[in-house]
């Protein structure tokens, strides 16, 4: 995410009016799981089907960027790319499976499958139990985004483990036209919305083809299992969240490989990170903008968690590795 450089303006009248409507909005008619599970199933097939274009801004406090996305659906593999608008200039195509990137540097890209096929408007799991086991839905009202009618949902948490989120969904096609992560406070904490969007007809093939030279990029696979570790036990995670990476990996300003766990719960991930102990890096809680971070020393070790999560979220994850006997 870059630096603001533009949209402040626009920026600003969004967050405000997101958070009145949050506070403005009536309790409204809470869905039952089947209609909870059919509207999460139509939203999480709708970008992967349908044919559209437009633009959209992403905002996270005092960051913004703003993007232009093509997407060609139906007919086997979709076929998309993005390219930013504001800020360092960025390109990503996404042939199904295949992604090529455009980035000012030469720096290799790596990234997961889950980020792939999780970025604005997708960004629901593709089964919905894995987000209904989490929250419960509740749709408030309707409002009109980008000159289309939109039904709003929010999608409240089960337990005090996790966040509230609101949705504005097309109300004719099913396409997420824009989300809202809120914080502890109800406050806003980041922001995705189409500011034009066309949905349907048909897309000049020539708008899906690079302006920049793209390459590709090397995915992650995502484990098919946890992994035991044989120097961590792993014991009272949260409720509902599920291990999608676990591995060794080298971070920018780390001397020595970090071992990394990602958990997710259909909606936001948690990172939790096992170094050894780092004198800069202060025990306890820390949180800005909406993310928690926990950290605590362990022997030679500090574990670290974090993600868009309430506190006790994070340090439930913290508290939930130990040394293995001996290894302590």
């Amino acid at each position: 995410m870059m630096k603001l450089k533009g949209w402040l303006f626009a920026g600003s009248l969004l967050f405000a009016g997101s958070s009145l409507s949050a506070l403005a909005a009536p309790p409204g008619e809470l869905l039952d799981q089947a209609q909870a599970s059919q509207l999460v199933n139509r939203v999480t097939e709708a970008p992967k089907s349908l044919t559209f274009q437009g633009i959209y801004i992403q905002q996270r406090h005092n960051f913004m960027q703003s993007y232009r996305v093509f997407h060609q659906g139906g007919g086997g593999a979709d076929v998309e790319r993005r390219e930013s608008l504001d800020g360092p200039q960025l390109e990503y195509l996404r042939h199904g499976d295949l992604i090529s990137v455009f980035t000012p540097d030469s720096r290799p890209v790596t990234l997961d499958r889950r980020h792939t096929s999780k970025m604005f408007p997708r960004q629901f799991p593709d089964h919905a139990e894995e987000l209904l086991g989490n929250y419960q839905i509740r749709r408030i009202g309707r409002e009109r985004v980008a000159g289309l009618d939109a039904d709003i949902y929010d999608f409240e948490p089960r337990d005090r483990f996790r966040f509230p989120h609101r949705y504005w969904i097309d109300s004719g096609s099913g396409l997420m036209l824009k989300t809202v992560m809120y914080g502890p406070r109800r406050e806003v904490t980041e922001i995705f919305a189409f500011s034009q969007i066309n949905i349907g007809g048909a897309l000049d093939k020539r708008l899906l083809k690079p302006v920049n030279p793209v390459r590709p990029v090397v995915l992650e696979q995502l484990p098919q299992a946890p992994v035991a570790d044989p120097q961590w036990q792993i014991d009272d995670l949260p409720p509902g969240f599920k291990l999608f990476r676990q591995l060794k990996r080298n971070l920018p300003g780390k001397n020595k490989p970090v071992l990394h766990y990602l958990y997710g719960d259909g909606l936001v991930t948690v990172s939790v990170f096992i170094e050894p102990i780092d004198a800069r890096m202060p025990q306890g809680l820390t949180q800005q903008n909406g993310i928690s971070l926990f950290c605590r020393h362990v022997g030679n070790y500090m574990i670290t968690a974090l993600g868009e999560v309430p506190p006790e979220t994070v340090q439930a994850f913290s508290q939930a590795f130990s040394p293995r006997s001996g290894d302590k």
